[in-house]
């Protein structure tokens, strides 16, 4: 999220009313407290704010901690942004900013996985919102009340979902589940997976999909099969993987044999699936079964399995819905081993990869 900081437009502002003599108002952030560069990451951006903190006049002070707040929970850091925001209220700021102080600390909750604690911050941030960020703090109001509401778009939906994934929360009445843009036949709150760690990097803008098979026998048709299938490799990948675990589970989405498509890791994060580098601006989808002959894992694996008619028509469908979503081209849609020196996602999958290329515009 960027928010614009309050500019010497203020003093044109005051200037309106009747002067107050002998008496210069402070004005936000005025020169020479310069905005920092556009290439520093959210660290670099939190940094520069603080290491300017001690010049700054008290009006500036407090939108900067404002600022700062903002960044760090768009970098996930939701005990320290909560710590920021009270210290922004603690100074001189307008009805508009105190709104977007309470909102601040509503989504640190949420992002805390305290949802309950959140709510009344975002409550009272609603009457003094701008139009879009109302409508976000009304979509995490309705999904944690089970309230109602059809008026939320697919954006503030994306933009939210990284809080709804940490609340272990549904998407609200009236609204289709979504991963990020994407609608979904079974939630992250469906399969009980556990929240996200905070060791996971903000995803950049999407520009290629990688396909995976999980390796594993997996042949039910039932979601609850499924489901605890999808629990059980989360827990693999957070608790088992070298040397402090995953983040989460390292794909955004997984297809089982019925067809149903799961949510996975948000859209908001990087995935954990097609190894360092790879992995950026990467979006991971993963089929449940094992498509690749594996005799020296013994008799279960030892013969492939078929991929299901009902996955490779989902598959279809998601690949379409995310290029369309992200703008994504054919070309950059890839099976695991085109990445990485191995089998993944096996001769069937690895064929329809080719013709998905070869056949979409």
């Amino acid at each position: 999220m960027r928010f614009p900081l309050a500019t010497s437009c203020l003093l044109l502002a005051v200037s309106c009313v009747a002067p107050i003599a002998h008496k210069k108002p402070e004005v936000g952030l005025a020169p020479p407290v310069s905005s920092p560069a556009a290439d520093l990451n959210l660290v670099q951006k939190i940094e520069y704010w603080q290491s300017n903190i001690p010049a700054m006049t008290s009006a500036d002070r407090s939108e900067a901690y404002l600022m700062i707040g903002e960044l760090q929970i768009e970098s996930n850091q939701a005990n320290e942004a909560r710590i920021t925001f009270y210290q922004a209220l603690r100074g001189k700021l307008s009805a508009s900013e105190i709104a977007r102080a309470e909102k601040g600390i509503g989504l640190s909750y949420f992002l805390s996985s305290q949802p309950s604690l959140g709510l009344r911050h975002l409550e009272k941030s609603l009457a003094n919102l701008d139009a879009v960020s109302r409508a976000e703090a009304s979509y995490l109001i309705s999904a944690f009340s089970g309230k109602a509401t059809t008026t939320v778009s697919s954006a503030v939906a994306e933009r939210m979902n990284v809080y709804m994934v940490a609340a272990n929360l549904k998407a609200p009445r009236g609204v289709a589940a979504y991963a990020g843009a994407i609608k979904v036949d079974i939630n992250r709150s469906d399969w009980r997976a556990a929240n996200m760690k905070p060791n996971w990097n903000k995803m950049t803008s999407p520009f290629r999909i990688t396909v995976h098979h999980t390796a594993e026998p997996f042949l039910s048709l039932s979601k609850s099969a499924a489901c605890a299938e999808v629990k059980n490799i989360q827990n693999q990948h957070m608790n088992e993987r070298s040397p402090s675990g995953w983040a989460d589970i390292g794909y955004h989405f997984m297809i089982d044999r019925a067809g149903n498509v799961i949510a996975g890791r948000s859209l908001d994060a990087q995935g954990a699936h097609a190894s360092g580098s790879n992995n950026i601006g990467n979006i991971g989808i993963c089929l449940l079964g094992n498509f690749v002959s594996q005799p020296s894992r013994g008799r279960d694996y030892a013969v492939a399995q078929s991929v299901g008619s009902a996955q490779l028509d989902a598959l279809t469908e998601l690949v379409d819905q995310l290029r369309n979503s992200y703008a994504i081209k054919s070309s950059n849609v890839y099976g695991h081993k085109e990445l990485k020196n191995t089998e993944c996602p096996g001769p069937a999958l690895s064929r329809w990869v080719a013709s998905y290329r070869r056949t979409k515009s």
